[in-house]
C-alpha cells in the first residue's frame, strides 16, 4: 500500500492496517550480547581472578581464605563479581539465630580492611561461595566471570532495545538520503538545532525553562520543499502503562504544537506486539495523527512518500 492510499483510509482502516502489519521484533542479532562489553569488564579480573583460583577445591577453605586475603587484601575486591553482582559496597540483611531479631550488615569490598576480614570471610560463608569454590567449581574462575559477564550484560538489553530502534531508523535515514541530494538527516534532532541548521522553526513543545529542549529521534530535511519531516520511534515488545502514556504524550505533541507549524511534517514509527495490550490508546492516536506507521510501512516506502508529501495535512 502506498501513502496516498494508506492517507486515504478512514482512522478505523489504518490502524487495523497499522496492527495487522506489525512486526514481531525488533531484535537484531547485536541486540543479545555486547561482547565487547563483556571481554572488558572481564579482563581487569584476570590477574587476581588467576591467584583465587589458589582456593579452589580446598577442605579447610575458610581458613586458606584467610591467610590469602589478609597477605593480599585487595583480591577482595574481586569477590562481588563472583556473586554476580558489580555492586562493591554491600549492605545485607540477616536474622540472629539466638534472638531471632532481624539486623543488617555492611561489607565494603572497595576498601578492604583486613579488621573486617571476619565479617567478609562469613559473609562468603553465608553467600554460598565458599561451598561452591570448595566443591562444584571444576574449571578455571577466569571462565566462569566471563559467563557471569554475560549474565549481567542481559540486564543492558532493555536499553539496548531502545538503541536498535534509533538504530534502525537511522539506517533507514541512511538509506533514504544516500545519492539523494535534496534531503539532509539529523538524529537526536532539536529544534535549536534545526533552526541554527536548516533555518525551519520547530515549535518547543517543553517548558520554557527546561534545558536543551526537546530531542527528536529523527529529523529529515526536504530542501526543495523547504520542510523537515520530524520523527519519533518506539518498539513495544510487551505491555504496560507506558504505551498509554507515550500514545498521548505524541498526540498532545501533534495537536498542540507541530500540526500547525510551517514547514513541519510529523511522523511517528510505532510496532511491536505490545500494542496487543494498548489498542485503545493506540487507537485514540490515529484519530489526531494522520502519520502513524509501523517498520512494514517503512519497508513498504511510506517514510519516504511522507518526505516527498506536499501538503499541509501532515
Amino acid at each position: 500500500m502506498n501513502f496516498e492510499t494508506y492517507l486515504g483510509l478512514s482512522n478505523k482502516e489504518k490502524f487495523n492496517y497499522f496492527m495487522e502489519t506489525r512486526f514481531p521484533t525488533n531484535r537484531t542479532p547485536a541486540y543479545w550480547v555486547n561482547w565487547n562489553n563483556v571481554l572488558n569488564n572481564s579482563r581487569e579480573y584476570e590477574i587476581s581472578l588467576n591467584t583465587l583460583e589458589y582456593l579452589v577445591g580446598k577442605d579447610n577453605i575458610q581458613e586458606e581464605a584467610r591467610l590469602l586475603f589478609t597477605e593480599q587484601p585487595n583480591l577482595l575486591k574481586v569477590v562481588p563479581i563472583l556473586l554476580a553482582t558489580r555492586d562493591l559496597d554491600i549492605n545485607v540483611l540477616a536474622f540472629d539465630e539466638v534472638t531471632k531479631q532481624m539486623y543488617t550488615y555492611n561489607v565494603d569490598f572497595s576498601k578492604p580492611d583486613v579488621n573486617d576480614m571476619d565479617d567478609y570471610l562469613d559473609f562468603m560463608t553465608e553467600t554460598g561461595l565458599f561451598n561452591f569454590l570448595s566443591n562444584y567449581v571444576n574449571k578455571s574462575l577466569v571462565d566462569y566471570v566471563y559467563g557471569v559477564q554475560v549474565g549481567l550484560d542481559s540486564n543492558g538489553r532493555k536499553n539496548r532495545g531502545g538503541a536498535e530502534n534509533e538504530n534502525i531508523l537511522e539506517n533507514n535515514l541512511k538509506l533514504l538520503t544516500k545519492n539523494n541530494s535534496n534531503l539532509r538527516y539529523k538524529v537526536q534532532a532539536t529544534g535549536k538545532w534545526i533552526k541554527k541548521n536548516w533555518d525551519i522553526t520547530v515549535p518547543e513543545v517543553l517548558e520554557k525553562n527546561a534545558k536543551g529542549g526537546r530531542r527528536y529521534d529523527g529529523a529529515v530535511l526536504n530542501i526543495e520543499q523547504n520542510s523537515v519531516t520530524i520523527i519519533e520511534t518506539n518498539f513495544y515488545n510487551g505491555g504496560g502503562s507506558k504505551l498509554k502514556a507515550v500514545a498521548g504524550e505524541f498526540s498532545s505533541i501533534y495537536q498542540t504544537s507541530l500540526k500547525g507549524a510551517q514547514n513541519i511534517k510529523f511522523v511517528w514509527i510505532s510496532d511491536g506486539p505490545g500494542w496487543d495490550t494498548a489498542q485503545n490508546p493506540m487507537r485514540e492516536a490515529f484519530d489526531v495523527i494522520p502519520t502513524i506507521i509501523n517498520l512494514e510501512m517503512v519497508k513498504e516506502g511510506m517514510l519516504a512518500e511522507i518526505i516527498d508529501y506536499d501538503s499541509k495535512i501532515i
